[in-house]
This record gives C-alpha cells, sequence and structure tokens, in this order.
C-alpha cells in the first residue's frame, strides 16, 4: 500500500475519531453501536432511490451501490447482529451504507469485514478474528495508526499476477475492502450532485474540493449532507423523520434540474431497486435443482415403467412447473436488459445467465419427443447459473465498454452465445444416453434401446441448430471485427477456440457417415467430450488466457477441483457400454461353437 494512502487513512481515523471517544466506544455491545445510528428501514427505503454516479459513470439507485459495497466488503446482501432482548436483526445494505457515513466511529468497531477462510489462520497473530471469520475496521491499524497489513499488501503486489500464491490473492481482497471502507467513511461514494451543463457529466461527492457550482448550487451542495446528518439524529433520538424526508427529496429536485441529460426515470429507478430486492435468478437456480432433478429421475422411472398414467401425470406436473420457471428466467433477463439499457449478454454473468435460459427453450422445443430433453435443460442451467452466482462472476449491472456500444452486441453475442445452449444440451443428452448403455449393460431392455434412439436423434437436431449457429455467429464476429479493429480475423484466442469448436462438432455431426457400424455409441461418446471445447471456448478462453475477448486478462483462477472428479467420471461411464458389446460377442461366439459341435455330431 503506497505510503500516502496510510497518511489519508491515518487522517481519516484522526478527524472521525478523537482518542477518548474511542476508547468510550470501545466498550459498548455491538447492538449498542448499532443502535446509535440505526435509521429506520422506511427512511432508508426513500434514501435507496437517490441516484448515484459510481466510479464508472454509470447513473443507479443508491439500493444498487449499497448492494454492490456491502457485498464485497461483508460478503453477504445484509448484516445480522443480536439486539438486546437477544433477537436476531437484520440491516440492509442501505442503512449499512448511511449509517457508515453517518456514525463512521461505530462501523471502525463493529465485526463486518470479511476474511477468507485460507486467511485466518496467517493473519490472528495481527488482527482479531470472530469465529464467524469476521473483523473490524480498527484492528488493521495499531495506537500509532500504522498499517498493519501494509508488507503483505507490498509483498503480494510486487508478484506478477501469475505467480501471486491464495494467500497473496486473498490480501488483496482483503486490502481493497480496507480501502472501500474508508472511501464510504469519508463520502468518496456519494456521487449524488451533478453540475448543471457539465460537458463531462460527472457528478460529484461532497468531499470534491475542486468542483465549482453556481452560487445557489454551491450553497446547496455544500450544506445538504450536515443538514441532512443534523435530521437524521433527530429522527433517531425524537422518531420523528419529516425533516429527513424532505432534505431527500430537495437532494432528488436538485438531480433533476442539473443532471437532465443523464438523470435515470422513476420507473426505472423502482424497477431496479425491485431486481436488488428480488433475486430472480437465484429463485431460478434454486426451482431448477429442485424440479430438474427430480424430472430427470421420474424419465429415468419412466423407462422402466412406460405404461403408468400416473407417473406421466407428475412428470407432466413438473415440466408445467419448470416453464413457469424458464418464463420467470426470460422476464429477469428483459427486466436487466431495460434497467442496463442494453442487451444482457455484455460479460461473464449475463452470457452465463442467457446461455442458461437458451438451453432451456432447447429443452422445451423437443420436451414431446422426450422428458429427458428439459431435464437435461434444467442440469444444464442448474450449473451455469450456479456458476453465475459464484466467486467467479461478478453480477454488477455496468456500462458497456467502448467497443461494445455496437448493434453487433445484439447480433453476433446473441447468436454466438445462444448457440452454446443447443450444443451443450446435446452434451448433456449424450450423457444421459451413455447412462442407459451403462443400465443396458445389465438389464437388455427394448424400451431403452428405443430411448437411447430417440435422445441420439434429439441430440443430433440440437447440436446441428448449435452449430449452424455457432458457424454465422462467427462470421459475423469477423464483419465487426474488421469495423472494430480493421481486420476479419486476428487469430485472437476467442476466435481461434470458436474455430476449433466448429471443427469438433463437425467431425460429431459426421460421425453417422464416417462410422456408420455402431455410430449411436461413438457418436454419443465424442458429443460428451465436445463439450470441452465449448468449455475452453466459452470459460477458457474468457478468465485463462489473454487477448481482445478476456475478462482476466490472462490472470489464472484456480481449475475447479470438481473438474478432476469430473473428467474420470465421464471416462468411467464411456467405457462401460463396451462391456456389453464383449457379453454379445461372448454370446454369439458360444452360440457358434454349439452350432458346429451339432453340426458335427448329425
Amino acid at each position: 500500500m503506497k505510503k500516502n494512502v496510510l497518511f489519508s487513512v491515518l487522517s481519516l481515523l484522526l478527524l472521525f475519531v478523537n482518542q477518548t471517544q474511542a476508547q468510550q466506544l470501545h466498550y459498548l455491545e455491538p447492538y449498542e453501536l448499532i443502535s446509535r445510528q440505526l435509521i429506520k428501514t422506511t427512511h432508508t427505503e426513500k434514501f435507496a432511490t437517490v441516484q448515484v454516479q459510481d466510479f464508472q459513470g454509470r447513473i443507479k439507485p443508491i439500493s444498487t451501490l449499497s448492494l454492490e459495497l456491502i457485498r464485497k466488503i461483508h460478503g453477504k446482501s445484509s448484516f445480522s447482529y443480536i439486539d438486546k432482548e437477544n433477537k436476531k436483526q437484520q440491516l440492509t445494505p442501505t442503512q449499512i451504507f448511511l449509517g457508515m457515513q453517518y456514525k463512521p466511529d461505530s462501523w471502525q468497531l463493529i465485526e463486518f469485514i470479511k476474511i477468507e477462510k485460507k486467511a485466518i489462520n496467517e493473519l490472528k497473530e495481527l488482527i482479531a478474528i470472530n469465529t464467524l471469520g469476521y473483523t473490524s475496521a480498527s484492528q488493521f491499524f495499531d495506537f500509532q495508526g500504522n498499517y498493519k497489513l501494509e508488507s503483505l499488501v507490498n509483498k503480494a503486489y510486487a508478484k506478477a499476477p501469475g505467480k501471486r500464491s491464495v494467500f497473496d490473492k486473498d490480501i488483496i481482497k482483503i486490502d481493497e475492502r480496507i480501502n472501500i471502507i474508508w472511501g464510504i467513511f469519508n463520502g468518496q461514494f456519494l456521487k449524488i450532485f451533478p453540475k448543471k451543463n457539465d460537458a463531462s457529466l460527472k457528478w460529484y461527492a461532497p468531499t470534491d474540493k475542486e468542483v465549482t457550482f453556481h452560487e445557489d448550487d454551491h450553497l446547496f451542495y455544500s450544506k445538504i449532507i450536515p443538514t441532512y446528518f443534523t435530521n437524521l439524529t433527530i429522527g433517531i433520538k425524537n422518531g420523528d423523520w419529516q425533516k429527513a424526508d424532505e432534505t431527500i427529496e430537495l437532494i432528488k429536485s436538485f438531480q433533476k434540474n442539473n443532471g437532465t441529460t443523464v438523470i435515470v426515470s422513476e420507473t426505472k429507478v423502482n424497477l431496479e431497486i425491485w431486481l436488488n430486492n428480488n433475486p430472480i435468478f437465484l429463485w431460478c437456480l434454486i426451482g431448477y435443482s429442485c424440479l430438474g432433478i427430480v424430472l430427470i429421475l421420474l424419465s429415468f422411472v419412466a423407462i422402466f415403467k412406460p405404461n403408468n398414467n400416473p407417473l406421466k401425470k407428475i412428470i407432466d406436473c413438473a415440466l408445467f412447473l419448470i416453464f413457469i420457471l424458464f418464463i420467470l428466467q426470460g422476464l429477469g433477463i428483459m427486466l436487466r436488459w431495460y434497467v442496463s439499457g442494453h442487451a444482457p449478454w455484455s460479460n461473464g454473468y449475463e452470457a452465463s445467465i442467457f446461455i442458461a435460459w437458451i438451453g432451456m427453450l432447447a429443452g422445451f422445443i423437443f420436451y414431446k419427443k422426450s422428458s429427458f430433453a428439459p431435464a437435461a435443460s434444467s442440469i444444464l442451467a442448474i450449473c451455469l447459473i450456479g456458476i453465475a452466482h459464484g466467486s467467479l462472476m461478478n453480477p454488477e449491472i455496468t456500462n458497456l465498454v467502448p467497443v461494445l456500444k455496437s448493434y453487433w452486441l445484439l447480433i453476433h453475442v446473441a447468436i454466438i452465445t445462444g448457440s452454446y445452449g443447443f450444443l451443450a444440451l446435446g452434451s448433456l443428452l449424450s450423457l444421459i444416453s451413455l447412462l442407459l448403455m451403462c443400465i443396458n449393460t445389465f438389464s437388455d431392455r427394448t424400451e431403452t434401446e428405443n430411448t437411447i434412439k430417440k435422445l441420439t436423434n434429439i441430440n443430433q437436431i440440437t447440436s446441428t441448430i448449435g452449430l449452424y449457429m455457432l458457424t454465422i455467429g462467427t462470421f459475423l464476429g469477423g464483419i465487426w471485427a474488421n469495423e472494430s479493429w480493421g481486420r476479419y480475423w486476428g487469430w485472437d484466442p476467442k476466435e481461434t477456440w470458436a474455430l476449433i469448436s466448429i471443427i469438433i462438432y463437425s467431425f460429431v455431426l459426421h460421425i453417422r457417415i464416417m462410422i456408420p457400424k455402431n455410430y449411436i455409441y461413438i457418436y454419443n461418446v465424442c458429443s460428451l467430450f465436445a463439450l470441452g471445447s465449448l468449455i475452453m471456448t466459452f470459460f477458457g478462453v474468457n478468465y485463462y488466457l489473454s487477448g481482445l475477448h478476456s475478462y482476466a486478462k490472462g490472470d489464472p483462477f484456480p481449475i475447479p477441483y470438481w473438474i478432476y472428479i469430473i473428467i474420470p467420471v465421464a471416462c468411467i461411464i464411456s467405457i462401460i457400454p463396451l462391456i456389453k458389446k464383449k457379453k454379445k460377442y461372448y454370446k454369439k461366439s458360444r452360440l457358434q461353437l454349439l452350432i458346429t459341435g451339432n453340426t458335427r455330431n448329425t
């Protein structure tokens, strides 16, 4: 950490907490620290609608900013504590964000900063960490104001990104959290003041000293936040929040008058807040997990009980519920599209959600032919939405980078990411076919053979559609590349792996012609492992390789442990059906010997 940053942090400490007050607050219980700055929920809901400009220039409600910052600091969307009556209570992100600026001295002592599990053992000698893995901001500085992690942070940043250990990365994350906290304490994130006729369209925070407003506006800018904090004190002490509410309306009027060119409509603000409070995609993940697993199990049972009418009704009911989730997910994508102002597949999180939805669409197209199709789509959705909500991807809505501000985002990216949904569904259907072949190895049934053939046909159709989309999308990407970068093809990792995927799936779809004998088994094996090219094209290139399409710029992420389990399991599933072939050969040879022996005897 740079020295000037340390000095600024130290100055903030001196500014907000004098030694006497710090000693007094230090003896308070967590609920007492919270109660002295606990702002009424009905008021924070109004404060949440105030618009703010983030450091990337996006205008959004404070509700969104609060949620993003608290997730980074605390690792959760809310903060729980035990009150005086020993009952569990929760603070919303907006309550925390506003409270940290209103009474930063309390939040310096509250244990709400997340510490990664692997870093706890290394840091517990330096800072006090509670049993849940959280600590307070005050723990990072000694009595002389020295930053305890300074040497560790300097060592971590001195290393090349590819050579940083897990601990180094954890230290960098913790250091970022501390910087965010101090930025909130001193009001740096509260960019709620637009300047009239400002060509840069920049909004300003109360701490920005270089800005000069017009006379009346400057008076408002300099006095409104201290006045607002005074009104918050009145509300907390007397329960009268009228003046604080009126201050919010004054700030919103100031924004409407000065920021007319960029201010967001009230409808869009309310919808974004609704999305913040209602995690649609997380609901879909839970629903797909429950119903998808049930549907795929019922589909296996239906093979052995084909004439069971109650079972068919249960399958139809599960399909209907999954279809409702599919509609809900589509509405969530449309709402995100409206709120963000651009097509919702501009980053890894959005693309994963969109591919999951396209995969579900592909499954429902073929649901009449087999219930395995929507069941496999549900499993695909579980994987993709689960990854999207993991730690690898950022769910924040952001402004588009300049190169993506093109109508080609709507065309090229939609087609090429949509192709992943169809191709991935085909690969999952091949996995189900191979599992059925494994079952048939030990229990030879005509119904199972028919289901395998049916799934293989669906697989071929979905893979053909996906291959057409992937090929067309790649050609359209070349046209966009020529418009943006002045060349159609540059062997960028993304371009290269898209071409590799096209070649691999072209080979898979021509197996029927090249290897007609036993092609169903060979096709399903190849289709299953062809999924690896898609995973590399979508995830590997974006997060492991450096290129024009990369999100991580080549900084390596640890390979998930489940990869080392999935690959051997897939190999075993692919090998087991060969046992059946050997059994048949053995029976056939034995039969021939018997026939030959009988002929000789005759």
